[in-house]
């Protein structure tokens, strides 16, 4: 969804319309294989490639015998730069999706700029918060015995196609019964996904045990988890929150002043002398970070795709400044008191996302007494879940499992998910139901997503009034001042973020 999604390489497909005054452009978004489904009377084809570059072709047609496409026109780089013109041919094994723009007269009606689909109360909703309107990467819906639970968000910080990642999501409250898994995977925002891989890892659970996996993706057998004796907050005890993964969540109001300001939790376990240990932390991004993410993109407005390419080929030096603004606002740092009274860091949890929660591992170091742990993070950023204490054991290798079958929309797209040399794009509303043959029983396992491909963010009409490439260069350039400057907007639309939000989450018809 939107998890934090690397906001140091920001970037949005170029899906902004641009109507003219008194017309209507319907723009039509199709996979390669739906080529014939195109409007043939659409003056201009745009095929947008893999490796991001954009061809605009008039005077198109499609070969009637391979469908790959020819036609006139400009070939532009991924950073918008025009590369060549004249007469070109499109090999649609290299296309991620081709869009057409038909203008329509339109006599008494506004100028419009129109994405199909958009339900009225998705418009309602992003018109009244545009930078609470609803963006998800990947969501994966899993049985936890009753019913589908939204459990994982694939590769979220992959906002690129040069961001391509794997991501690892514990499916920890999965629950089932035989050999057979299955999950749900869906496109619920106005994005595209391009899905390379959904493979989950098994890992036998042995009685009275669980598996974990921490921050350099290492799994681990531990025993069950114990929960902490106090949590003390700045607004008083939050045991009862914390306690038990049930998605009672501790989180707080952002400070007025500044978003990065910090905030601590302080918690206490019981001492496990001679033993090593650990610290489980459940925990999502609140939608502060969605919120500054969506500022940075209407900052950089019309322009989005240019700023991208100019990052991506920057030197290391203005690449380490971007990033600065997603260490200021940062993640969840974990410290504990040592016997000489010092709070030392001792790791750190960044998993992005506001959608679902993840369970993650961060190693603790020897202690006898009484185990004091301190949560160190962006006041109003985070969801607190659960967090407890355990005692890894051992390393253990999972076992990869590719899909058995795939449920989905389309015959030809289903098959992708099934061959790892080829990418499913997916766009608003698609759903797939991807099933698993486990080596034994499901509830003999631990399970864990593995996801890999990147996606795009679609531009909201509503942030190109904001464009402003100073404001963009300042909030790279000096991450903490401007976070300051937001606090204020931010506090005004805190309130309604969250209904916001849900409510304008895109639903096929």
């Amino acid at each position: 969804m939107v998890r934090w999604k690397t906001t140091s390489l920001l970037f949005a497909a170029g899906l902004v319309a641009a109507a003219a005054c008194g017309k209507r452009v319907d723009r039509s978004l199709v996979e390669p294989e739906a080529l014939a489904t195109v409007d043939s009377k659409s003056p201009f084809l745009k095929a947008h490639m893999k490796d991001g570059s954009l061809y605009v072709l008039s005077e198109w047609a499609v070969h009637p015998v391979t469908s790959d496409v020819s036609g006139s026109g400009l070939l532009y780089e991924a950073d918008r730069s025009q590369s060549d013109s004249g007469r070109h041919y499109v090999p649609l094994d290299s296309v991620a999706l081709f869009e057409t723009n038909v203008v329509h007269a339109s006599s008494g009606v506004a100028a419009l700029a129109i994405i199909s689909g958009i339900s009225v109360g998705f418009t309602v909703y992003c018109a009244t918060n545009p930078k609470a309107c609803f963006g998800s990467c990947p969501t994966f819906y899993v049985s936890d015995g009753h019913s589908d639970l939204l459990q994982a968000e694939g590769f979220s910080a992959s906002v690129a196609p040069s961001l391509e990642a794997t991501d690892i999501d514990a499916l920890y409250r999965a629950r089932g019964s035989g050999s057979r898994f299955t999950l749900r995977m869906t496109n619920e925002a106005l994005e595209t996904h391009v899905v390379r891989t959904v493979n989950l890892l098994a890992v036998r659970r042995e009685p009275g045990r669980r598996v974990l996996v921490d921050e350099e993706s290492v799994f681990w057998s531990v025993d069950e988890p114990e929960a902490p004796v106090s949590c003390a907050a700045e607004e008083g005890d939050c045991l009862a929150l914390v306690r038990a993964f049930d998605q009672r969540e501790r989180f707080s109001a952002a400070d007025s002043a500044d978003l990065a300001a910090r905030e601590l939790l302080e918690l206490t376990f019981s001492p496990r002398p001679g033993e090593s240990t650990a610290l489980v932390l459940a925990s999502r991004q609140s939608l502060l970070p969605t919120y500054v993410l969506y500022q940075a993109l209407a900052y950089m407005g019309s322009s989005v795709g240019e700023w991208l390419a100019k990052f991506e080929r920057a030197d290391s030096a203005t690449q380490r400044r971007a990033g600065d603004l997603v260490s200021t606002l940062g993640g969840i740092d974990v410290l504990v008191l040592g016997p000489d009274g010092t709070w030392t860091p001792v790791g750190a949890v960044m998993e992005t996302g506001p959608l679902a929660a993840d369970v993650r591992l961060v190693h603790l170091p020897p202690l006898s007494d009484s185990i004091r742990v301190r949560l160190r993070m962006a006041r109003g950023a985070w969801r607190v879940d659960y967090v407890a204490l355990v005692s890894p054991a051992q390393r253990i290798e999972p076992v990869r499992l590719s899909p058995t079958s795939v449920l989905g929309p389309d015959a030809a797209a289903r098959s992708k998910l099934l061959d790892s040399t080829q990418v499913l794009v997916t766009l608003p509303g698609d759903e797939y139901r991807i099933s698993y043959d486990l080596p034994g029983e499901t509830e003999e396992y631990e399970l864990f997503l593995e996801s890999r491909g990147y996606y795009l963010e679609w531009m909201r009409q509503e942030w190109i009034a904001e464009e402003d490439k100073w404001k963009a260069m300042r909030l790279f350039r000096n991450p903490a001042f401007s976070l300051r400057r937001l606090a204020p907007e931010f506090k005004e639309v805190e309130p309604m973020m969250e209904a916001a939000f849900w409510g304008s989450k895109y639903v096929a018809p």
